[in-house]
């Protein structure tokens, strides 16, 4: 395995399906993008990176919510369940 493959934080697609063990490796320590065609479509990270990432989108879903509560205008358990039954009738 080239060590020159992960200096940096990206890797073409080609190489990281060459080298996916190499790959998974790398991205337990930090988070590796995926290129192709020059131009980034993918990253890998390790579960812990990701569990990170979820949580702070739950703390921020969590601020809108709130913030939505204070401001008021919002459905409500009842009528929200209503509307989505008529999404799925209508689909």
């Amino acid at each position: 395995m080239d060590k020159t493959l992960f200096k940096g934080n990206t890797i073409d697609a080609r190489e990281a399906k060459n080298n996916f063990g190499a790959l998974i490796d790398a991205a337990r320590r930090r988070p590796i993008y995926i290129k192709k065609h020059g131009r980034k479509v993918a990253i890998m990270l390790s579960p812990e990176e990701f569990a990170l990432f979820e949580h702070m989108e739950d703390l921020v879903w969590g601020k809108k919510a709130m913030a939505a509560m204070k401001k008021g205008g919002f459905l409500g358990p009842k009528k929200s369940a209503a509307f989505l039954k008529s999404i799925v009738r209508d689909a």
